[in-house]
Formats: structure tokens, sequence, C-alpha cells
């Protein structure tokens, strides 16, 4: 919004992702920019156009009610449905406590949003409360513009005369008979009074179309006719074709529910000049928001239960009936009692279901949903129609019974959009200052609209707040939107991390940025590991200090190289510095590590392809060998180095100590990852695709395997590791998906086992390291930021971490040698040290 307002963010981009084209549907806030450059506050104008546009959905929809089903109560009971989902996530939070005062008190003080049943990431955002409105500003106008078609449609299609019956020709006019019914409800609105059955008496005959006609003929328009009712069509097709930069969801649902209605209605000639408008203007659109080189790679569009976990039939239909509770049975009532048209729009509908469920249209879940928000403030309409019938309906000749069963059924729907609310009136604010302010004036005054920010990641990050644009700011928006927020990771960590001010100052310049802001926020980071201030102080000029927004300093990136740094060789990074890339040193999802007799430290660089040699001081040596997917290393007394390959190979490589390949071995493996050395040089290899362990001698003859998939012992799942005490020449498993440690002989017979509760999930690249002088066995996982300690035994010791300021991130491998562990961290891309 305040890139529009006080920027000039034409042609437009995400000024969270600053450098590519924008991705997201931006209308809306280009048009609150627009109210605030017109003199309103922020605030004012996007909480104006908010509310005008919530408003006027609301109205949409209760007019909508009150067209389909000729009563006004329908309408407006509809509507206020719109604040209650009806889900029966209240249940147990009810009864979760102990009274009824208590359940008041729990209510008023709420500040999460009821769970599903479903758990998924952001379970508690209030998926299905009005907050979804409040956190996505422009989905209301986009659903009133929907709605305002589904409106103009229906009258069309009231307007349309009955189907005569077949008779055979008469030379007079055909009459209709007194009790010939139309085909769907009159036009004529009724009063709250009026019933459905005498609404359904009613001639409502249309003067402007003849129903004489010749026989064994069905009433069709003539051209003159034909040709008067297509501006509004064309006109609704414009509607619906300014959508997708307004919000696309909003537009691929418009397209689901037209598409069926183009099939179960009339008029379908006219349906075909309302898509054409629509079409063309919203294919440019769509191709431009989902094409381009710093998207991410696109899901499949075909996608069968996307919106939950472990999607069953059964399970969908269980997510549908507990997101929706009771109004499924008010919706089976209401089609009872409903006409063909309103059945057949129900119907239509209920397409968007089949699309939140079959289809994935980005890698964000949340985003399907809004295709169920849109069904169900349609579908409220229909509720609402059963409600205000069972009111009416007489049984026994009183209607008390009927009007106690819809009161009951009405207060089983709306307490879950009661309770949501509190959540919403309880949760924090925050401020944010956009003017009068000595860093927004500077910013304002000193730097250009088009200047790119590197920045904290922050939602409302001040230089955001003078129309800036920001490198990377709040990364879920970013990824939410479509754009390759991994590979901006890695950028941007390495921007302020690495210390070779050449390489910086052209990825700097290669990325557009003008500016560096550093804060408090970057220096104490978890994702920042070792802030690289002091180089930015060194080489770039200082523009900004601005001590009152978190100790910031600005520093100006200059359009050429300072002179220092062309005197400065290209820098060659350490496995300590590591840093995610194909650099001489770099890692790219490291999997595995080992130490050489001679103390040098080989890691299997995994994305990359190779194994990078280290000294033991942590410098780059060489790189080894070019590998498919390599997973596992180990090292023998002779140097003789064996690589496990995961890739397509899936074989086991012997390489001497210099690299050169010896021999090559894959007898009927499958998924090959670690490798350990047991006393006498036998080679023990999890084989993990097959849930075994395979013994080899060094000549690659097999001399043992066992295990299989299971629980039971000897048996694993998802397991990932192994290591030999070279004293006792046992051999112990991370058998990680079932949370433990298994213990064998070298034969594998079995022996013992213990517990990991920390373990159990996974992607966790579980490794093991034995230190058999001092009795303990260590025990990482990518899932924690700190290594366990175990005696041989398996009792617990404690954990290990490195000395501060490093610390673990995502630790996928540990080496032992001379009381040293090294740790690979996957996430970090480097190598860690603990003296132990």
């Amino acid at each position: 919004m305040q890139s529009f307002a006080v920027g000039h963010n034409f042609p437009t981009e995400y000024p969270h992702f600053s450098g590519d084209r924008i991705r997201y549907h931006f209308l809306f806030y280009f048009q609150a920019g627009n109210l605030e450059f017109l003199g309103l506050n922020p605030a004012w104008g996007l909480n104006l156009l908010s509310i005008t546009t919530l408003v006027a959905m609301l109205i949409l929809a209760m007019t909508l009610g009150t067209v389909v089903f000729n009563s006004r109560a329908v309408g407006r009971l509809g509507s206020f449905l719109f604040f209650s989902f009806g889900s029966l996530s209240y249940v147990p939070f009810l009864q979760k406590q102990g009274s009824v005062r208590a359940a008041i008190q729990a209510v008023s003080h709420q500040r999460e949003y009821l769970p599903t049943i479903f758990p998924y990431r952001g379970e508690s955002w209030g998926t299905w409360s009005q907050v979804t409105y409040l956190n996505q500003r422009h989905f209301a106008s986009a659903i009133g513009i929907l709605l305002l078609v589904l409106l103009f449609l229906v009258i069309r299609y009231r307007m349309l005369p009955a189907k005569r019956p077949r008779t055979q020709p008469a030379a007079d006019p055909v009459v209709p008979r007194p009790d010939a019914l139309p085909e769907s409800p009159p036009d004529t609105l009724a009063e709250h009074g009026a019933s459905l059955e005498s609404l359904s008496e009613s001639k409502g005959e249309m003067p402007s179309v003849s129903l004489v006609t010749e026989a064994k003929q069905e009433v069709t328009l003539t051209p003159q006719r034909f040709r008067t009712t297509l501006p509004g069509f064309i006109f609704s097709g414009v509607l619906l074709g300014l959508l997708p930069m307004w919000n696309s969801a909003v537009f691929i649902a418009a397209a689901a529910v037209l598409a069926l209605m183009f099939v179960l209605f009339p008029l379908r000639g006219q349906m075909l000049l309302l898509a054409i408008p629509a079409g063309l203007l919203a294919l440019p659109q769509m191709l431009y928001l989902s094409t381009g080189s710093g998207r991410s790679s696109m899901p499949r569009l075909l996608h069968w239960g996307y919106t939950i976990d472990q999607p069953t039939t059964a399970n969908v239909l269980k997510y549908l009936g507990f997101t929706f509770g009771f109004k499924w049975l008010l919706i089976a009532v209401a089609l009872i009692f409903a006409s063909s048209l309103q059945r057949r729009l129900f119907l239509a509908i209920s397409s968007l279901i089949a699309v939140a469920f079959c289809f994935q249209f980005t890698i964000e879940v949340l985003a399907n949903q809004k295709f169920l928000h849109i069904w169900v403030i349609i579908a409220n309409l229909f509720v609402a129609f059963a409600l205000w019938r069972l009111w009416r309906f007489s049984l026994g000749g009183t209607t008390v019974p009927a009007k106690f069963v819809a009161t009951v059924l009405f207060f089983l729907i709306i307490p879950g959009g009661v309770i949501d609310f509190f959540p919403i009136h309880n949760t924090g604010w925050s401020e944010v200052t956009y003017r009068d302010d000595p860093l927004i004036d500077w910013l304002k005054k000193e730097t250009t609209p088009r200047d790119i920010f590197l920045t904290d990641r922050f939602v409302n990050h001040p230089i955001l707040m003078a129309g800036r644009r920001v490198f990377y700011g709040w990364p879920y928006y970013a990824w939410s939107a479509g754009y390759n927020a991994s590979n901006r990771d890695r950028v941007y960590t390495e921007l302020f991390e690495n210390k070779d001010p050449w390489k910086v100052y052209h990825l700097l310049k290669e990325n557009g940025i003008s500016y560096v802001a550093y804060d408090n926020a970057v220096r104490q980071a978890q994702f920042i590991k070792r802030p690289n201030q002091e180089l930015y102080a060194t080489y770039f000029p200082k523009v900004r200090e601005a001590t009152n927004y978190n100790g910031m300093v600005i520093y100006k990136v200059p359009n050429t190289p300072p002179p220092k740094l062309s005197s400065l060789p290209e820098g060659v990074t350490n496995m300590f510095e590591g840093g995610r890339g194909t650099g001489k040193g770099e890692f790219d999802s490291p999997t595995a590590i080992a130490v050489d007799p001679n103390g040098n430290v080989l890691v299997a660089d995994t994305g990359n392809g190779r194994i990078e040699k280290f000294s033991p001081n942590g410098t780059f040596v060489t790189s080894i060998g070019q590998f498919d997917a390599p997973n596992g290393i180990a090292i023998d007394r002779a140097g003789n180095i064996y690589v496990a390959e995961i890739g397509s190979k899936h074989r086991v490589q012997k390489l001497g100590p210099d690299g050169t390949s010896i021999a090559q071995w894959a007898p009927g493996l499958y998924g090959p990852r670690r490798i350990a050395i047991g006393p006498d040089d036998s080679i023990y290899l999890v084989d993990s695709g097959r849930n075994r362990i395979v013994k080899f001698s060094p000549d690659g003859q097999v001399l043992a395997t066992w295990g299989s998939e299971g629980s039971g012992d000897g048996q694993f799942k998802g397991f990932s590791s192994v290591a030999v005490d070279p004293t006792t020449n046992k051999v112990y498993v991370a058998d990680s998906l079932n949370s433990r440690i298994q213990v064998f002989d070298s034969d594998g017979k079995f022996l013992t086992k213990w517990s990991v509760p920390e373990w159990g999930r996974p992607y966790g690249f579980e490794d093991l390291a034995i230190d058999s002088k001092a009795g303990r066995l260590y025990a990482s996982s990518a899932q924690m930021d700190a290594v366990l300690i175990f005696d041989l035994n398996g009792i617990r010791i404690g954990t290990v971490t490195p000395k501060p300021p490093d610390q673990l991130d995502g630790p996928s491998a540990v080496a032992l040698v001379d009381r040293k562990l090294y740790v690979l961290n996957m996430h970090g891309s480097r190598v860690s040290v603990i003296d132990l």
C-alpha cells in the first residue's frame, strides 16, 4: 500500500520481494494507496475501503438470497450467517470448561482461534473465522463482484418463460392452462409473511415474452430479443475479467461456478459471450502473475485432497462435516423444499468443494480454503431458507414444534462464530510511524522509490512505511505468493554472513541492492549465525544512523567497487564459515562427514554431488569426484574413502586416499545412506530403502545382512545411521522413526535397544558417533539444536552444544576424533566443532 501511496511502484513489484515482478493480486492495495495519496492516513485509507467492500458484499449476499428464494427474511438471515461458519470446533472447547461460568470467562479471554480436527501449519490462525477478511482485505470486494454477476444471472433466468407442454398443432394460439406453473418460482418478491406455497400458486406472467409457439417447439428468444440481453452479459464478463489482479482465487471460483451453470442452465449463447471478454481480460493477468524467472516451481494442478493431510474420502467428508457442522442438515432440508432453479444453483456453487479438494494452484494450502469461504457464503442462503421454511412449517395444525427445531438448529451453528470474535477483539495491535519522523523523512528525501534495501525480515519495517522496497521482507508473504523463497533465503544469509568483501559487493550489485540496513534484529537473529557488519563498516560508506530504530545503521552500496576491493583475492570459504552455494568450501544440503587418518575432514556435499576435503584447521583443500547425491562417507585405516550414492545409481564407491576410483558395489542396494568401518575394516552400510544393514568385506563381498521394515527387535523404520564400537565390535543403529537406538553384534544378532524420544520425525538425518575410550555415544538429529550424550549402555547423560556465539543449525552428521566432535549443519551449510 505504501509503495503506491508514497513510492512509485510501477512497474509493480512485491515490496517484500524486490527485484522481480509482482505475483500477488495488488489492485485493492493500489486503491487504498490512492486514498492515502489523496489525503487520508494509511489506517483510514485501508479501513474505509475494507469496510465499504465488506458491507457491499453482505448487501449483495442478502439481495441474492432475496431474489433466489423470494424472501427478504432469507436474504437477511443468510447475510447474518456470514459471521458464523457453523464449525463444531466449539464443542471440544466448551467440553474442557468445568462450568458455565468458566466457559464464559474462557470465551471472553480467548486469544487463539478455535482449531480444527485436522491439525496443519497455522491451524490456530483463524482459517474458519472472520479474521480471514481482516488479513485479506481484498477478498470481500472480489467476492462481491462474483455475487453481483450471480445476482444478474439469476434475475435473467427468472425472466425466462416457462417451457410449454408439447401439444398437437393447432390453428389458434396456445393459451397456457391455469394450473401450468413456471419451472422456477416467479419474479415477484415475497414479504416475510408470504408462504412458499402461496408464491408457487402465482401465475407470474411475463408480458415481454410471448407464450404462443408452434407445436412441439420450446420457447426461444427472437434475434432481436437475444441482442437486447447481450450488454448485461458482456458487462458481467468484463467485471469477472478484472478479478485476477484483485483476487485470483475468486476468479478461479467464478470460472468453476459459471462453467457448471453453463451446463445446468439455459442462455448458453449469452454465457459464451460473457466468457469471451472475461477470458480476454483475465488471461494476460493470469500469465503475468504465474510466470517469470523468479517463481518457485509450480505444483501439479490435479492434487486430490490437497486441502488436508491423509486425504481419504472418509477424511474429506469428516473435515467438511466438522467444519460446517449442522449447516449440512439445514442444507439438506432446503434442497427438499427447493425449486429446480435453486437446486441447480446449489449444484453449481458446490463445484467449489471439488476445486478445493482436487486442484492445487499454489504451494500454500490456505489458498484453497478460499474456495470453501466463497462456497459457504452462498450456502448460507440455503441454510437461511431451511430455517425460514422450518419456522413456518405446520405440523398437526401448529408451528410450535418446527419453530423449536429451527431455534435449536440456529443456536447450534452460531457459537463458533461468537467465540472466534473474541480473539479478534483480544489480540494486540501495533503502531507504526509513517510520517513526521527523521528516518522516514530522510528516506523520502535522500533515496528514490526504486531503491532496494537489504534489511531485517519484518512485516512493518520503517523502510517499507516510507514507500521503499526491501530485498527480502516477511518470508511467509513471499513464499505463499509463489516466489522462490528458498533461493532468496540463501542469498540473504550470505549477504549478512559472508566475510569476503569482493563477493558481497558483487552479490549486492547482482541483486540491485542500493542500501544495507543493519540493526539489532540482524545482529541477534537466529538465522544469521555470524553477522558481518564489520565488513560493511570497513568497505561501505555509512549514510544514516537511526539508533531509535533498534540500533539501525544504513550503508550505501556504491555504483563502482571501492578501491580496496580490487586488490583483494577472491576468497575461499573454510568449513566453519561455509555458506550455501557451489563455490569452494560451500555446501548444498550436506549429509555426511568423516575424518581421515591425517585429521583432514571430508564432507559429503550432497546437493552439489561431490566430496569436499578440508584441513584440520578448516581450510578448503580440494573437491573429490562427481557423485550422484552422496549420502554417506567413511574412511578406513589405510585412508581409503567409501561413498554411498543414493541418487539414481544406488551404489557404494571405494576410492583411494587421493580420490581415484578403486571399485563400485551395488548388490541389490536401494537407498544406501550412512557407512561405518569396523575394527577389522568391515564396512557396514545402511540400505534404507530395504530397511536392512549390509556388511561388506574390504573388497566388496557381502558378509551379512539383517533387518526388515517394522517396529520389532531387529526391524527398522526410516533408519538413517550406523556406528561401530572399535573396542567391542558392537554395531549401533539409529532407528529414527521408531525413536530408538538398536545394538547388534557384528553378525547382526540383536542385543539391546534404548529409546530416544526426541527422534521420530521424518527428515531428521539422525547420526551416531562412538567414543569407546570415554564410553560415550553421541546422537544428533536435524530436528534438534543439541547433540545427545549416552553411555554405551543407553543411559542418558546430557547434551552438548558448541560454544557461543556458534550454534547448531540442522545437524545432519557427526564425526569424532581426538576429543573433538565435528557436527555438520545441513541447514546452516557449515561445520561446527565441539571440544569435549
